[in-house]
């Protein structure tokens, strides 16, 4: 009987032992993956669309250059090495450009010559968040708000050749009056750049981007093998013409021949207002970047644009209001008054 017993006893243990050795089923776990997207570096020219672009200058600020467009000032050197040329009217009835070069480090060892800064002109560069190069600039008098005083209001980083420096200098092989000679030696403006420690980055929420086509395509469907842009009833007439065996837009009006891929002619409100000038007076114009109407001309054709500045950025659509694609290379915009007879004609070829 106490055999039996403790036999009983043994197998209640053992029972208890493998009752208690049972494993617990695992936790089912879910693993959380996390996928981080970045936006897609762009490695081209954000000017011009080109692939063969500085991997150190992407993301980089440009630099705008005004230069004059007398006739004493032609031509311009470097003139056709910038990526956009800007023009239009800037007081007494004479246009004036803006050069805007994406790399900084790549610009011409001699450009020029260097003038003034104008409020519009201004305004334009810092929609492309550029750094701004300019020689002396206009003041505020009598309702007119000057170049100065919109460098300040706006917060444009500028270089200023009033200033002096070892950027800007004077040509001395034209026989013309020094204000038609003054130059910015390109090969400088990193190291000033460095020196006046501007922020070289872009600021991507205030810059305009412009986009391109990936392959070369017409405008629209109607030609365009002459353009003739007029700024106002007070200025000249630029006038270019398509050349089908390159592909682009010539002129001949600086003195040199210049292309472009593209030319892009907005219709803007403009204002004159008169001040005292030394002894006389004199009219500037400004340009009010109200938007409108414009016109896209590429490849030997043309279209029907619309553009507008929003939040401080240039942008351009179709008559359908589709962001507007252009193609890659060299683009001149002109910049043509919409109330001041400002026009473009489309003469045909004979």
């Amino acid at each position: 009987m106490k055999k039996f017993t403790a036999l009983l006893l043994a197998a209640i243990l053992i029972l208890a032992l493998f009752g208690c050795s049972k494993q617990e089923e695992p936790e089912t776990t879910t693993e959380t993956t996390t996928v981080t997207t970045t936006e897609a570096i762009k490695t081209y020219n954000p000017l011009t669309g080109d692939d063969n672009f500085n991997e150190k200058a992407i993301g980089k600020r440009p630099v705008a250059i005004v230069v004059e467009n007398l006739t004493p000032a032609r031509p311009q050197w470097a003139i056709g090495t910038s990526d956009i040329i800007m023009e239009g009217e800037v007081e007494g009835g004479i246009s004036r450009m803006l050069w805007l070069y994406a790399d900084y480090t790549d610009v011409p060892e001699k450009v020029g010559p260097i003038r003034s800064a104008r409020p519009s002109y201004v305004k334009f560069a810092k929609m492309f968040d550029a750094i701004y190069i300019h020689w002396g600039g206009s003041h505020s008098k009598a309702g007119y708000v000057g170049g100065y005083e919109t460098i300040k209001k706006e917060g444009v980083d500028d270089i200023d050749g009033m200033a002096g420096g070892k950027l800007y200098g004077r040509d001395t092989t034209r026989k013309v009056s020094s204000e038609h000679r003054g130059i910015v030696h390109g090969n400088l403006i990193p190291e000033v750049i460095s020196e006046k420690k501007f922020r070289t980055d872009l600021n991507k929420e205030k810059v305009s981007e412009l986009s391109f086509n990936d392959d070369i395509q017409p405008a629209g469907t109607e030609m365009a093998d002459k353009v003739n842009v007029t700024f106002s009833k007070r200025t000249d007439t630029r006038k270019f013409t398509y050349n089908s065996e390159d592909g682009k837009y010539h002129t001949n009006d600086w003195k040199a021949d210049v292309k472009f891929q593209n030319l892009i002619i907005l219709m803007d409100e403009t204002e004159y207002i008169t001040t005292p000038y030394k002894k006389a007076t004199t009219t500037y114009l400004n340009y009010h970047y109200k938007g409108g109407m414009g016109y896209y001309v590429s490849n030997g054709t043309k279209a029907t644009i619309k553009w507008a500045v929003t939040d401080g950025k240039l942008t351009l659509t179709d008559e359908s209001g589709a962001e507007l694609k252009i193609n890659k290379g060299k683009s001149y915009i002109g910049l043509a008054s919409s109330n001041n007879e400002g026009k473009v004609a489309f003469p045909t070829t004979e």
